[in-house]
């Protein structure tokens, strides 16, 4: 399975052991689950000796919320350009923040399926932090869906239920895009992006009229 979607390129991963733990980790709980996954399957997969670990990471738990909290950070400060370079107006805004979690969802599906998987395996405290990163990814697109929604542009009845919607459909690629498809990840994004504005009932040509 891990052949056939898309990760990180071995080649920009750094040959520190944190990072080498931290892919190896990844690839392992993407394989077997984090509860299928021991600290001697991580640490066996890139010839380190199971104590080895510990030099870098307190616990197995401690690399998975390492593993979330990072995927997520990237997807809030990717969403964050992608919102600030479109502009004010709502539908620019959500057509780019869609995109750009596309992009990055697909950009490595194996740590984005861990990430949305797993966060269940966490520690309370651990998945509160993590639930709180999400919890500012999903402000952004429902800033947008109700800015939208307040001024005409957008017709949906249900604007923060939309934008949830919207974040769980760009985050289901990862489920399912694999490299070998006959979409490239650009392709999709767009396909996305407009399936955002077609969800918020978006008024095409509003803005015009109002101008």
């Amino acid at each position: 399975m891990v052949d056939t979607v898309t990760t990180r390129n071995d080649d920009s991963v750094s040959s520190s052991g944190r990072d080498l733990l931290f892919w190896a980790a990844t690839k392992c709980f993407y394989a077997h689950g984090y509860h299928g996954t021991s600290v001697r399957d991580i640490t066996e997969s890139i010839g380190f000796s199971p104590g080895a670990m510990y030099h870098h990471y307190k616990s197995k738990q401690d690399l998975l919320f390492a593993i979330v909290s990072w995927f997520l950070q990237e997807s809030i400060e990717n969403t964050r350009k992608a919102i600030e370079s479109a502009g004010p107006d709502p539908a620019d805004r959500l057509f780019h923040a869609a995109r750009s979690h596309v992009l990055w969802n697909a950009s490595d599906v194996m740590c984005s399926f861990v990430v949305n998987s797993e966060i269940r395996s966490l520690t309370p405290e651990n998945r509160a932090r993590n639930v709180a990163q999400r919890d500012t990814l999903q402000r952004m697109f429902d800033s947008a869906v109700v800015d939208g929604t307040k001024n005409g542009l957008f017709t949906t009845p249900y604007p923060l239920e939309t934008s949830r919607a919207i974040v769980t459909m760009c985050t289901a690629v990862a489920t399912w895009y694999r490299s070998s498809g006959p979409l490239t990840p650009s392709q999709i994004a767009d396909q996305y992006g407009e399936m955002s504005l077609n969800l918020a009932g978006f008024r095409e040509g509003y803005s015009d009229q109002k101008s």
